[in-house]
This record gives C-alpha cells, sequence and structure tokens, in this order.
C-alpha cells in the first residue's frame, strides 16, 4: 500500500463515526456545489468558472485559518468569541503602522504579532480567573473593538473613522498570495494534527479534565497553550483580512465574523463541547458555506435573503449540534 494511502487511513482512524459521516456529507456537498456553479457559469458568456475558482482564496482563507485556530481552542473545551475584534485591533496597528510609514513587511508583522498576543491573553485570563472562556471572550468582544478606537483615535490625529491603504505593496499577502498562504497553512495543519502531540491533547482535555490530570497532564496549561496556537493561526488570518481591505475601519471591520468561523468549525463535525472533531472538517465546512452562498448568487437569490439564509444556517447547524451532543451526554450520564 503507497505511504500516501497510510497516511490517509492513519488520520481518518482517528476520528469518530460520526466525524467521518460529517466529512462525506460535506465532501459530497461541495462537488455538487461546484457542479451547480460550472454548470451556470457554463451556461453564461460573462462568468467564468475558473475565475470563480481563483476568487476561492481571496475570500476565504481569513475564515479556514481562523477556524483551524478555533477548532483547536474548541477541542479543549474553550471558544473565542472575540477572534473578529481581536482581528480588528491587528488591522488598527496595521493602519498605524501605515500611517507612520513603516514598511509593509513591519505591518504585516505587527498585524501578525498582535493577533497573537491578544488570543494568548484571552488564554491567560482564562487560567489565571478560572471564569468559563465564553464569559472572558464575549467581553473581549467589545472590549477589543473599543481598544482599536481608542489606539486610532490617539495616534493617529487625522483619523476620521478610516484609513486608506493607497500603496498595492501593502495588499500583497491578499491580492497575490492568499492561495498559497492557505495552501500551506492547510496543509502543514493536517500534517502538525496526523503527526504531532498538540492536537490529541487539546482533544483529551476536551473529553476529560480528570483523565488528563491522572495521566500527569497539566489541564490549564494545555488550555491556555489552546489560545497560544489558536493566535498563531488567527495572526496569519488576521494579515490576510486586513490586506485584502482598502480602507482600516475600526468600527466596522469583521463585523459577524466570528458567527461564520463558528459556524464553519461547528459545521465541520467539531463538538462545541470539546474533545471531538478534526481540522479537515472546518476547512470543509467553511468551504460549504460558501458555496452556499455562491450557489445562491447564481440561482438569483436577492443579497438579503442570501445574508439572511447563510446566517440561519449557521444558527441551525450550531443549534442542532449543540441539542445533539449534550443529548449523547445525557445518555452517556445515564449509562
Amino acid at each position: 500500500m503507497p505511504p500516501s494511502h497510510n497516511i490517509v487511513i492513519q488520520y481518518f482512524s482517528r476520528v469518530t463515526p460520526t466525524v467521518r459521516h460529517r466529512l462525506l456529507f460535506l465532501l459530497v456537498g461541495c462537488v455538487l456545489l461546484l457542479g451547480y456553479i460550472f454548470w451556470q457559469t457554463s451556461a453564461d458568456d460573462n462568468s467564468s468558472f475558473l475565475a470563480e475558482l481563483s476568487r476561492i482564496p481571496v475570500y476565504l482563507a481569513p475564515v479556514i485559518i481562523a477556524g483551524l485556530g478555533l477548532t483547536g481552542i474548541i477541542f479543549a473545551g474553550g471558544i473565542d468569541l472575540s477572534i473578529s475584534t481581536i482581528i480588528v485591533v491587528a488591522g488598527t496597528v496595521f493602519g498605524i503602522l501605515y500611517d507612520y510609514g513603516a514598511s509593509p513587511g513591519v505591518c504585516f508583522f505587527g498585524c501578525w504579532l498582535t493577533a497573537v498576543a491578544l488570543s494568548s491573553w484571552n488564554g491567560l485570563l482564562v487560567r489565571w480567573l478560572g471564569i468559563s472562556p465564553i464569559i472572558i471572550t464575549l467581553a473581549g468582544l467589545q472590549f477589543y473593538r473599543g481598544l482599536a478606537l481608542i489606539l486610532a483615535d490617539t495616534l493617529m490625529p487625522d483619523f476620521g473613522g478610516g484609513l486608506s491603504i493607497q500603496q498595492a505593496a501593502y495588499q500583497t499577502p491578499a491580492k497575490e498570495y492568499a492561495g498559497w498562504i492557505l495552501a500551506i497553512v492547510v496543509v502543514a495543519a493536517l500534517v502538525w494534527e496526523a503527526y504531532g502531540k498538540t492536537f490529541r491533547e487539546f482533544l483529551a482535555l476536551g473529553c476529560s479534565p480528570r483523565a488528563c490530570r491522572i495521566a500527569g497532564l497539566h489541564p490549564g496549561r494545555i488550555l491556555q497553550m489552546s489560545y497560544l496556537v489558536g493566535g498563531l493561526f488567527l495572526g496569519v488570518a488576521a494579515v490576510l483580512y486586513v490586506t485584502n481591505r482598502q480602507v482600516i475601519e475600526p468600527a466596522r471591520m469583521a463585523m459577524g465574523f466570528e458567527l461564520s468561523v463558528i459556524g464553519a468549525v461547528v459545521l465541520g463535525g467539531t463538538n462545541i463541547f470539546g474533545g471531538e472533531g478534526t481540522l479537515l472538517g472546518t476547512v470543509l465546512g467553511a468551504l460549504f458555506l460558501y458555496l452556499i452562498g455562491q450557489a445562491m448568487l447564481y440561482a438569483g437569490v436577492s443579497e438579503y435573503w442570501r445574508t439572511a439564509i447563510e446566517g440561519a444556517v449557521i444558527v441551525a447547524v450550531i443549534g442542532f449540534d449543540c441539542a445533539l451532543h449534550r443529548r449523547r451526554k445525557l445518555l452517556d450520564e445515564l449509562r
């Protein structure tokens, strides 16, 4: 058997049957949606299927990469509702550095480092305070956007609510290399998941903190590490998100971004309560949601209805997943 087949078998042997079924469903769904889009573009002289495919990395890379980081956090039984406003602060730092004449490389690094630092800070607060991650990060959802506005208003005297990025060199990650960056990050994440122990420790913590202690592991450290790892991914997502924008507006940036990311993670089969899931599912979940939106666009569904339907799908999936896993947990307790 070729080594590549061994890798695939090893990868899928580690996921539960429920997750494998979800992966199959998403894979078939994505193929069908791509087939429908191909049919629509073939019938329209003004559309191109290849052009449609080329747009996917630009728009989807931030969601997928941020989703990979959030998946690890949820594996460990945590959550981060503030990822959208962390991106806002990272984008504001990018804008401030740009306004002060910093080079593109310095702006990219400052944006990435800000996201890593704030995500790690969330993990530190969760560990130190012992408060539910949903409370800590829900507070951060509001706090970080306010922080971004304060930074912009204080450090950019002429800031009028938005900063226009005029030079193309500051937009190269998203405009020219989004596909390559997305491919490298996804492959690296899947290899890390398959061969490293980090994500297995996250899953172990999500399954049973008590069992982790018995095994000599430190649940607090593992949970904090999940936020650090999540921040590494979120930093890349922030750079791609920000460099795809011509205007940085802290008051309006990344509105609802966290809902799209959480929807992709849960749709991909990750248990919202932790301990179950796969990074590949997150990738397929994000792609599935994106293709649904594009399919509705080609079907002539109005923008208002598309937004409503996409939001309803995300909420329905999260609600169904919560109910399913809560019922399974109650059944396990009765046995």
